[in-house]
């Protein structure tokens, strides 16, 4: 890969390419000014086209650079450098969940309800800071070495569906979205809450609730299957707890991300039969 060629290489030297996806490539990169190892997010060219795209992606960057919590990954810049925007943060050893899903098909109850009590943590700080992730999934929740769960891309979903409406960039299939948010309504920290039971759902039976077809149209109109059809060693309390986590309404959650973590460590403090 030719990396000296990226835009970006006045500030950072670019080392390696970690990963790429639809939202743009990722790099372990050198801050030259800081001297510090990053991971360096380049967005696609096409988000020049929009005229804000600079305006959105630093004010969401600056707010979720806010956020200093250890369930959440580090931002530490963002912004627009010889027209390519990017954004850097800390540089995780690990891998994503999705990645560990596609390769353990599912994991033990006991172990996704203890990667879900990290992922509730960290939302419940965002959440009482008024920031709302809307884009919580297995790729965007990433498991460190040291086996913390950090969840990855705050604040960018909002600029990203922003600068969406006017570009060609292409959503991915709303698998984890909220039915509020599927229909364009105005969201609050309970479309994450939705988002982290499709994702629980995920991890304790390898599948997502909804694969194919209209998904969007499922997430509104359709009752998610129970996880012990999928898998019967989950647990009736947990399988209960992503129902209600997933339900239409988001009245008809949990309040919030801080009770969803004691559901799930009282789940995790009785015996193993």
């Amino acid at each position: 890969t030719q990396l000296r060629a990226a835009p970006v290489e006045s500030r950072y030297e670019l080392l390696a390419e970690l990963g790429r996806g639809g939202m743009g490539v990722v790099y372990k990169a050198r801050d030259k000014r800081l001297g510090r190892i990053v991971a360096l997010k380049q967005l696609p060219e096409n988000l020049r086209e929009h005229p804000n795209a600079v305006e959105l992606f630093e004010r969401e960057a600056r707010a979720a650079a806010a956020l200093n919590h250890v369930n959440i990954v580090t931002l530490f810049d963002a912004g627009e450098e010889n027209g390519t925007y990017f954004i850097s943060m800390e540089l995780l050893e690990g891998r994503p969940l999705n990645d560990i899903v596609e390769q353990h098909r599912r994991l033990s109850p006991r172990d996704a309800a203890r990667l879900g009590v990290q992922i509730a943590t960290g939302l419940q700080y965002a959440h009482d800071q008024r920031i709302v992730h809307r884009d919580i999934k297995t790729a965007n929740l990433f498991f460190t070495r040291d086996q913390v769960v950090k969840i990855m891309d705050f604040g960018i979903a909002k600029s990203l569906e922003e600068v969406r409406r006017s570009t060609t960039v292409v959503g991915g299939t709303p698998f984890y979205m909220a039915p509020e948010q599927a229909t364009g309504d105005s969201v609050d920290h309970r479309a994450d809450l939705y988002a982290l039971g499709v994702t629980l759902f995920q991890l304790v039976t390898g599948h997502l609730p909804f694969e194919e077809g209209d998904v969007t149209y499922q997430h509104r109109h359709e009752q998610p299957p129970d996880p012990r059809e999928l898998n019967v060693n989950v647990p009736a309390d947990l399988a209960r707890l992503i129902l209600e986590l997933m339900a239409k309404s988001p009245d008809e959650r949990p309040p919030n991300a801080a009770t969803v973590g004691v559901r799930l460590s009282e789940l995790l403090a009785r015996p193993t039969s």
